[in-house]
């Protein structure tokens, strides 16, 4: 029996944990209480992760789907064989851009399928280029290169010091933080308020953040309206750091004339947030020592949400709390992704459209909204054949209905996915990958947010389950048998074409040894290398907290200062003024809830997460519940303009007066039984994919506001 140091590869927190291994089977894993962010703790989606790895639905071995729509057992050779010959032969008809590729947010934590899948898309020159980001991230993307020149440029609230922290649409407690990496977030929350300062938490529900702490209830989608309003209160008061925002950024008027577009009637009319309470949170912001302002999934998921994002960043710039102690901090990663992103062109946005809706591009990759037109739509270009790495989409992707029925229709469908599910059984091919137990990996993501930088490149602790294969490897195999080399560097892919093709690991290794904490091979003795790492057992700290005083060496701005006149999204502001928001039919609002045991759509098929009263459920005021004629645990209708569900109510006033909340990532099919035998339904046949729909600068899915009407189920007829 052996014990091996790792880190969870699940959520973004990457908890540190302890493996114990005997006869290459996996006995237990706990916690590492000598993490240096995650300092013991783990939940309980990371110690039950080997449930996953021995699974009996678990796919490990390739599988053709047959004529009759049944899966077949093939050897690799088979597999990739085939796949090689229909891709060339799409390719020869229809030309590398009607072949695509899409990958879900497992890919967070494998670095080495990051780097191929980069690299092939780029090899295809295709713009079929798909990922999970444009749910819920692309918004951090958008205004990052707006504001900072660098889409990869990600501020994190350094709670840790903070004196006030601002939470909008932000559930920590159960997600654990979400492009930000604080271990214990939890208590290090809790430390605020006992050291004499405040949490503030916006959201539609009372969530299990907001119990915690002082909770504002606010219409879901509205966020824009509470920042912009909150914002011309400062403005208006003079409460605005001028010393500091004349050192580190420009168009400061341009901030101040989109936020003189708001009165502050309206916004306490948009948001369910009375006048007092919008200005008493502006001027506790602005006079706090220290304060850090933070949104995610709620806050990234409405109709304007780089507006949001935006908005968020602008809130701490002009309070004087941008590269601060205590206020908004930036990482400093062990592997400097940012400026190879810049490098190689990666980072960036707006350098091509989609083909049939005209979206721009974040970060080289379309909106995973755009993906059913394209497969629809006829024409040059048109996406044809699809890889697919660890992606559900079909539950994930906004107005699901229509991309099962889009990707029925390729001619070609690949999943790298360990589960036959709603998505993968519509593959004319499953294969199956590693799982993180049993691959080398580092945090590829979120070494870049963590607020403790530390470092850690691990080895696999189990053997690869029956046929399995590394990600990279089975998309190295595929372009080999198309004859391309998966690189984003040109040169890269001139000098494969002669034979020199370095691993995953090798260009990674490369990356960090030259890199700010790299040992320039050997030139700096404590510096880091792969070998270094992999021979240490757990994370190896690299300072107690993310650096400050470090805005000019991060900003890739011409001037290396923050932008913030930006038209596109003064552009965004009107819009938003002129709607009204109102639509016939539907008066209430819809919002997603996430919950502690699930991740996305994850881990549905682990029973020991799926024990106690779990189901898919909404929840709704009781005023609302009362005039829509409906009691707690009836099964109600939710309906909206693109689509219907049936799912049992929680009545409680934890939700905001007019908001619907639904559990998502439910109401699965394919062939994991656990999952499919859970039941509820896809929270995301209820919501749009069409451009007009999307956030416009980023492409980002419109799930959080979405009109809804709610009825008692047996007074529906469908």
């Amino acid at each position: 029996m052996r014990q091996e140091k790792t880190f969870c590869g699940i959520c973004e927190a990457s908890c540190g944990l302890v493996a114990t291994v005997a006869d290459g089977r996996l006995v237990e894993l706990r916690p590492d209480p000598e993490h240096p962010a995650s300092r013991g703790f783990a939940c309980s989606k990371g110690v039950q992760f080997g449930k996953v790895v021995d699974d009996p639905d678990r796919v490990t071995v390739p599988l053709r789907r047959t004529s009759a729509g049944e899966f077949e057992a093939a050897s690799w050779d088979e597999a990739l064989d085939d796949i090689g010959a229909r891709l060339r032969a799409i390719r020869d008809q229809h030309g590398t851009e009607s072949i695509g590729v899409a990958w879900g947010n497992p890919i967070a934590w494998n670095y080495s399928a990051t780097v191929v899948m980069n690299g092939l898309a780029a090899a295809l020159k295709t713009k079929h280029h798909y990922t999970s980001a444009s749910i819920d991230v692309n918004n951090y993307w958008a205004a990052a290169d707006m504001m900072y020149g660098n889409s990869t440029v990600n501020p994190l609230p350094d709670f840790a010091a903070s004196d006030f922290a601002l939470i909008v649409g932000a559930n920590p407690v159960i997600s654990h933080g979400s492009l930000v990496t604080t271990g214990r977030i939890r208590e290090v929350l809790r430390d605020i308020p006992r050291r004499g300062g405040r949490v503030v938490v916006v959201d539609p529900r009372r969530t299990e953040t907001a119990r915690l702490f002082e909770h504002v209830a606010i219409k879901p989608g509205a966020d824009a309206w509470l920042l912009l309003a909150m914002l011309r209160v400062i403005f208006d008061e003079a409460r605005h750091d001028v010393a500091i925002l004349a050192r580190q950024a420009t168009g400061v008027e341009g901030l101040r004339r989109l936020a003189g577009k708001i009165d502050l009637r309206r916004a306490a009319a948009e948001t369910g947030i009375n006048v007092d309470t919008i200005t008493e949170l502006a001027r506790a912001l602005a006079a706090a020592p220290a304060a850090s302002v933070y949104g995610r999934c709620g806050a990234s998921l409405g109709p304007y949400s780089t507006l949001v994002k935006y908005l968020l960043d602008a809130l701490a710039i002009v309070t004087g709390n941008f590269d601060r102690r205590g206020g908004m901090v930036l990482g400093d990663p062990m592997v400097d992704f940012e400026t190879l992103g810049a490098r190689f062109g990666i980072a960036g946005r707006g350098r091509w459209k989609t083909r049939v809706d005209g979206v721009p591009e974040v970060m080289g990759t379309a909106p995973l909204a755009c993906l059913p037109r394209e497969i629809t739509t006829p024409g040059r270009g048109r996406l044809r054949a699809l890889v697919a790495m660890s992606s559900n989409m079909v539950t994930s992707a906004p107005e699901s209905s229509t991309t099962a029925d889009a990707l029925a229709q390729l001619d070609l469908m690949v999943s790298l996915d360990p589960y036959v599910t709603e998505t993968s059984r519509l593959a004319h091919w499953i294969l199956p990958p590693t799982l993180w137990l049993e691959r080398e990996q580092l945090p590829v993501f979120t070494q870049a947010q963590s607020t403790v930088p530390n470092a850690q490149w691990v080895k696999p602790i189990l053997p690869p389950r029956g046929q399995a294969r590394d990600d990279w490897w089975i998309l190295d195999q595929i372009a080999r048998r198309i004859g391309i080399v998966p690189s984003v560097a040109p040169a890269a892919r001139a000098l494969g074409r002669l034979g020199f093709r370095p691993t995953p690991s090798t260009i990674t290794d490369l990356v960090l040894r030259t890199g700010r904490h790299g040992d320039l091979f050997g030139l700096r003795r404590a510096g880091l290398n792969k070998a270094k790492l992999l021979a240490h057992q757990g994370a190896v700290k690299l300072a107690d907290a993310c650096p400050v005083g470090v805005l000019e060496r991060k900003l890739h701005t011409h001037d290396r200062r923050i932008h913030l006149d930006v038209p596109e999204l003064a552009a965004e502001v009107d819009r938003m003024v002129a709607d009204t928001g109102q639509v016939s039919g539907f008066p209430l609002r819809l919002f997603s809830i996430r919950e502690l045991r699930s991740h996305n759509s994850w881990l549905h098929n682990v029973p020991e997460l799926m024990v106690g009263r779990r189901r898919c459920h909404a929840v709704i005021h009781p005023e609302d519940a009362h005039a829509a004629g409906v009691h707690d645990h009836d099964d109600i209708v939710v309906t909206s303009p693109w689509g219907q569900v049936r799912v049992p109510v929680r009545v409680s006033d934890d939700v905001a007066v007019g908001a619907v909340g639904m559990t998502h990532g439910w109401g699965h099919d394919g062939l994991w039984q656990t999952a499919t035998a859970a039941g509820g339904s896809s929270y995301n046949l209820l919501t749009p994919n069409s451009a007009d729909h999307i956030d416009r600068p980023s492409g980002n899915a419109f799930f959080n506001g979405v009109p809804v009407s709610v009825a008692a189920a047996e007074q529906t007829v469908s």
